[in-house]
């Protein structure tokens, strides 16, 4: 029998394969997306690809880095009422910068690098880790909510204002629910993570409600740079916002969902090009669409994990 301690940690094998499932998933996610691009290739071969909307590109990256800021303004929320050392500006800081950690094998690194973050500020790392492991899961979870919403209102008059106007609603709900249910939650975990995690939990109801209606607008932002420069590559497109917001969500939430493929690379895209092409986009457009989309929020979540690492590297020379 083997024992291992932190220390050996280091050298034990589970490491490489980790390194190898996130290969493996990169690999797949890749292949599913390069059949999906064969398949238009083959379908519209006389078809030219689209220019690049300049105009569309730079409103769609100012959505994009607004919802990543709201991102980690959301979580902040949360971590302040588990440990009130944690200061915005730092706690946004935190979360940006360890975000990009799921570009790693190991899905356990953002939790990790957030706990460790936030204790060189004089955090409990396991509240914040129990906090941060429910935030992390509750972020898709709202996310196909607002999806499922924009789906249904796709066929009703001014079906986009019924979703803006239902997401306060949606968080109001969900914040009742999740009150209620929290302690139910955790009951049949072991003793010591329950209690790490119901610090996590039990948060004010304002407090909640403001965390998940942050969460919501960080989805409508995705959603909504997806439909500006769905429209910059297609001008002549007679799909609506909800049709465009339900693609470009739901191909994030397949990439959330499928933990192998680092970020859900190839999954994402092969799912919004395919949903896309079902709401009467051009393959070549939708598949130029998902490519940008990609480059540009990949490009926003580095440019706020580097922000946030000057922040946390001018917070640390002060102390």
């Amino acid at each position: 029998m083997i024992f291992c301690t932190p220390r050996s940690l280091r050298h034990y094998p589970m490491i490489p394969r980790n390194w190898l499932l996130k290969l493996v998933g990169l690999i797949l996610g890749l292949c599913l997306f390069g059949w999906v691009i064969l398949d238009a290739v083959e379908t519209t071969h006389s078809e030219e690809w689209p220019a690049l909307p300049v105009s569309h590109l730079v409103l769609a990256t100012g959505l994009v880095v607004t919802a990543h800021g709201l991102h980690g303004l959301a979580w902040v929320i949360g971590a302040q009422n588990v440990s009130g050392r944690i200061q915005v500006l730092d706690g946004v800081s935190i979360y940006s910068l360890s975000f990009i950690a799921r570009y790693i094998p190991g899905k356990v690194w953002q939790i990790g690098g957030i706990s460790y973050l936030a204790k060189k500020r004089g955090a409990d790392p396991y509240k914040i880790a129990g906090y941060s492991l429910v935030f992390v899961f509750a972020f898709p979870c709202i996310g196909a909510s607002v999806m499922l919403i924009s789906y249904f209102v796709d066929d009703l008059y001014f079906g986009w204002i019924i979703c803006l106007t239902s997401v306060p609603v949606l968080a109001l709900l969900l914040s009742a629910l999740f009150s209620l249910a929290s302690e139910g939650l955790v009951s049949f975990l072991p003793k010591y993570w329950r209690d790490r995690l119901r610090s996590g939990l039990n948060q004010p109801f304002w407090a909640l409600y403001a965390n998940l209606l942050l969460l919501a607008l960080v989805w409508l932002g995705f959603g909504t740079s997806g439909h500006v420069l769905l429209r910059g590559f297609a001008p002549d497109w007679s799909g609506s916002w909800t049709q465009s917001t339900t693609a470009t969500i739901g191909g994030l939430i397949a990439g959330f969902l499928v933990l192998i493929a680092p970020s859900g690379a190839g999954v994402r895209e092969a799912t919004t090009s395919v949903w896309l092409t079902h709401f009467g986009v051009s393959p070549i457009v939708s598949i130029a669409f998902v490519i940008t989309l990609r480059i540009t929020m990949t490009l926003s979540e580095f440019l706020w994990a580097g922000l946030g690492a000057f922040v946390l590297s001018r917070s640390n020379k002060e102390k």
